[in-house]
């Protein structure tokens, strides 16, 4: 099974007030950060839905439709030499890459054909890529209602299977849209960090 990794990043940002892409946290930017965690679990192949020049780019084929039509480019270039895709998108600095690595897992031992996605969460997915998926998406990017681009839908178009998420691992899944977003994920952040820091600390000193 092959399976490309994909950042959505075509955005806007316009409530950030600039581009979230190229945000930093611990010295990389949300962009490089994404791309990172995608081939950190074990995703060798990784694009960038946006104009990007230094990443593989693939960019939308239509205007203002929100995430759907950054994969409907992408499901249609990729179409051909991948199997399925793992998309995730460049405003959630906080995950993790055992969460890409859990979902990938269990579409390799679930029998549910179309894709994967966590509950509550919507991102990320991990999307089969069928004739179904692809009929699909050209119709919704063609389509006048706005109802029809929600990734739910999607999913129940789809019959797409949500994966749990457990409670303690939620605040990894945030999205960051406003600059007030972006700082309360970088407290967090460096509170994880430190924490980290701590514990090796103790567990050098019980080595001693």
């Amino acid at each position: 099974m092959k399976i490309a990794g994909v950042v959505l990043a075509g955005g806007q940002s316009q409530r950030m007030g600039e581009d979230k892409a190229n945000l930093i946290i611990d010295q990389n930017s949300l962009l490089t950060r994404a791309v990172n965690l995608l081939q950190e679990a074990g995703l060798s192949d990784c694009y960038v839905s946006g104009d990007y020049p230094e990443f593989n780019c693939i960019q939308d084929q239509h205007c203002n439709l929100g995430p759907i039509a950054g994969i409907a480019a992408c499901a249609s270039f990729l179409n051909e030499q991948y199997d399925a895709m793992l998309i995730i998108p460049v405003d959630m600095p906080l995950l993790a890459v055992q969460d890409c690595t859990h979902l990938l897992n269990c579409y390799k031992a679930t029998n549910n054909a179309a894709g994967l996605y966590y509950q509550a969460a919507i991102f990320p997915i991990l999307l089969a890529l069928t004739e179904p998926l692809t009929d699909y998406l050209s119709n919704v990017v063609n389509s006048q209602h706005k109802k029809s681009r929600s990734l739910f839908r999607l999913f129940e178009s789809l019959d797409m299977q949500g994966v749990p998420l457990t409670t303690a691992n939620q605040y990894r899944f945030k999205n960051t849209n406003t600059p007030t977003q972006f700082q309360d994920c970088l407290a967090t952040f460096n509170t994880l960090q430190q924490q980290a820091i701590n514990y090796d600390l103790k567990k050098t000193k019980k080595e001693d």
